[in-house]
């Protein structure tokens, strides 16, 4: 029954063709039979090739499946790995014009600068982070003595990584720890620098207060102090809110807060068996092996004759002597260098406190107060100078900031502006500290200054913000034998930030 039915699909399938208009021959029994053998054997073939397509396919399927579970994984881990880090920071554009007194450059701050930021999310609780800072200055250094330098560029211009610290809690305990930029107060008037250390805060039961407890060492080059300090900040009601904080030095009163690297005296030894020295009296300093001539100044110049060889390629010898110096000299031989450095006098204290409140008493209306005192001894300064000797008392250790804010400027809303005006009272201190290590605002704000500063924020397109502000003080001269002098500062500067 099968093979008459094979025979008649062969005879159909003959038909068909001739049917499509090809001519045969007519087949004989041998030929259709040899033709419905070739169909079956084809008929075979394909069945063994759509079997074996069926298994490809089914493996390919299997293969498909497996590499779209990879994919998904790998997208899983590549979102994960991206949902644990971000960068986020600004790049800012400043200009400054500025007539301050003391050893300073007044071009400080016309600059490009970075602030980029780095979280890395460790888990649900902790995450590590990271600040790298790049501050190019564009313009030449100008003293205020009128000494100008070619720009020859600061050491924090290269982008390193400067700070690291670790965020995280423990329970009910936030945990801060690391090297990073930290303040106490609104305005950072007692204390805004960065800090290698740890600050711990946790909530107060029934309110809308935070305390905390803090151990900071500031890292400014040459300084050795830590300090540490209980803090409350938050908010108690009808739009005012609180930033307090008392702080203790490690140092006391009567010692030392460090070395000042800036402040280097060399002293010189000779050593040599080719020394000859008559009726000379007065100092000399010099460097390395040499061989030098003096002889007395001359009544009418006024001015030393002589020379000095130095015996060496490597350095360049210059010899240096007192106003006093008489007699003759014939000198050779090796100089050895010693160097030494003075201390810091303690001007921060034992003990300060800062008092910071924010009161918002209408819509709009911002006012912001800090008083930062410490317990520094008072203390003068005597110093030689044009007019004289004259001393200067350091004797007021209390800074007050006072900010008036109309609205506040919102980057993600373009339009959106700020008006301030702000005044300062700073107590003049001869480290140049404000406070306990207080921010001056990129040297906008300095000891030993009062006045007033007006300025303006305002977002002309999301994420970018302008600002402008210009300061009227009565300031501090700082330079050598002027202590006592005061002036009139005239401060302006314009910036725009990129936010990202």
């Amino acid at each position: 029954m099968k093979k008459k039915l094979e025979k008649t699909l062969a005879m159909s399938v003959l038909l068909a063709l001739g049917s499509t208009g090809c001519v045969f021959a007519a087949p004989t029994a041998e030929d259709t039979d040899a033709r419905i053998a070739a169909l079956e054997q084809q008929q075979q073939e394909l069945a063994k090739e759509l079997k074996a397509l069926k298994s490809e396919n089914k493996k390919l399927k299997n293969q498909s499946n497996s590499q779209k579970k990879q994919i998904k994984g790998m997208k899983n881990s590549v979102n994960e790995a991206l949902n644990r880090f971000s960068l986020h920071g600004f790049g800012r554009l400043s200009w400054d014009n500025d007539n301050i007194k003391g050893y300073i450059d007044r071009n400080d701050n016309r600059r490009f600068y970075m602030d980029l930021q780095g979280k890395f999310k460790v888990n649900d609780k902790w995450n590590f982070n990271f600040e790298s800072e790049t501050n190019p200055r564009y313009a030449n250094s100008v003293m205020a003595d009128g000494t100008v330098k070619s720009h020859t560029g600061h050491d924090d211009e290269d982008g390193v990584i400067q700070r690291v610290w670790a965020e995280g809690d423990i329970g009910q305990v936030h945990v801060d720890a690391g090297r990073r930029w930290r303040g106490l107060g609104f305005q950072n008037v007692l204390f805004g620098n960065e800090s290698d250390g740890v600050v711990l805060s946790t909530p107060i039961p029934k309110s809308k207060l935070r305390a905390s407890a803090f151990y900071l060492s500031p890292t400014d080059k040459g300084y050795d102090v830590s300090l540490s300090g209980l803090g409350i900040s938050g908010t108690v009601g009808h739009g005012l809110q609180i930033n307090c904080a008392i702080v203790r030095n490690s140092e006391g009163r009567n010692n030392s807060i460090g070395t000042n690297v800036y402040d280097k005296t060399s002293t010189f030894k000779l050593e040599g068996t080719d020394i000859t020295i008559k009726d000379l009296k007065g100092s000399l300093k010099g460097g390395g092996t040499f061989h030098a001539y003096l002889k007395e100044k001359d009544p009418l110049t006024g001015e030393h004759e002589g020379y000095g060889e130095f015996n060496s390629d490597d350095h360049p010898f210059q010899i240096y002597y007192s106003e006093e110096l008489k007699g003759k000299a014939d000198i050779s031989g090796t100089l050895t260098q010693t160097d030494s450095y003075s201390t810091y006098r303690n001007t921060m204290g034992s003990y300060g406190f800062v008092l910071s409140a924010m009161w918002n008493p209408l819509k709009n209306i911002f006012l912001i107060g800090d008083y930062a005192r410490t317990n520094a001894k008072s203390y003068v300064v005597g110093e030689w100078g044009a007019n004289g000797y004259a001393e200067t008392k350091y004797d007021k250790h209390a800074c007050t900031a006072l900010r008036l804010n109309y609205r506040w400027s919102n980057i993600n809303d373009p339009g959106s502006f700020q008006l301030y005006g702000r005044y300062f009272d700073y107590a003049r201190n001869v480290n140049s500290l404000v406070g306990m290590f207080g921010d001056k605002e990129w040297g906008l704000l300095q000891p030993g200054s009062h006045g007033w500063v007006i300025g303006c924020k305002y977002v002309p397109a999301k994420n970018i913000e302008w600002e402008t502000m210009y300061e009227y003080a009565t300031a501090q001269n700082t330079l050598y034998g002027h202590k006592n002098d005061t002036y009139h500062r005239h401060f302006l500067r314009t910036q725009i930030d990129y936010h990202f």
